[in-house]
């Protein structure tokens, strides 16, 4: 013989299976009860705590006009270029083209920037209309660049690598030279679909 839930009880449970999630995430959100997932999904390395990037005394670095506050509230990549540039470095950048392609329709969300030091940047005008070329002839972002790259990945050298930075323009995921477009790839498409930081343009 099965028991049977007076209609009292049948109502307290229903309302106790809608009310109970949204307690224990109210609960969560407010660190009352802390939850850290073991591991994370991101491919790249996470720079903990975020860096605020540093645009002091950068400038294009070709025939390209702009300036920074174009990269405000989007998601921007910044790549450091190898010098000499040669056929890794190269394919790298052309993997570049290819992650900024691949959003599709979110192309209008994502900046992509070189950072060279002034001797490539012959060579590098004019591959992708969608690229911006940057100088840092202080060398403020290099240095800074280097030591967000030390600290993500000791044996990595900021040369060749490349920083996804979020919206508020904090630097968040460093990618080691040599690594896979992909891996930035499949994380811009996660950060795009979830995220509500930038303005969606």
């Amino acid at each position: 013989m099965k028991a049977k839930l007076s209609p009292r009880a049948a109502l307290v449970v229903i309302a106790a299976i809608f009310i109970l999630p949204l307690v224990t995430a109210w609960l969560m959100y407010t660190g009352v009860i802390e939850f850290r997932p073991g591991a994370t999904r991101n491919l790249g390395q996470l720079v903990e705590p975020p860096r605020p990037i540093a645009w002091e005394g950068v400038r294009p670095g070709g025939t390209k006009a702009f300036t920074t506050d174009e990269f405000a509230g989007h998601w921007l990549v910044v790549h450091v270029v190898a010098n000499p540039c040669e056929d890794a470095c190269m394919e790298a950048i052309a993997g570049l083209r290819q992650v900024h392609r691949a959003a599709g329709r979110n192309q209008s969300r994502i900046r992509v920037a070189l950072l060279h030091d002034g001797r490539e940047g012959d060579r590098l005008q004019g591959l992708y209309d969608a690229f911006y070329l940057l100088e840092s002839p202080g060398g403020e972002l290099w240095r800074m660049l280097e030591s967000v790259a030390g600290g993500a990945q000791p044996a990595a050298h900021a040369r060749g690598g490349s920083y996804l930075v979020d919206p508020l323009g904090n630097i968040m995921m460093f990618y080691a030279p040599g690594a896979d477009p992909n891996d930035l790839s499949r994380d811009l498409k996660r950060l795009l679909t979830w995220s509500k930081l930038d303005d969606q343009a």
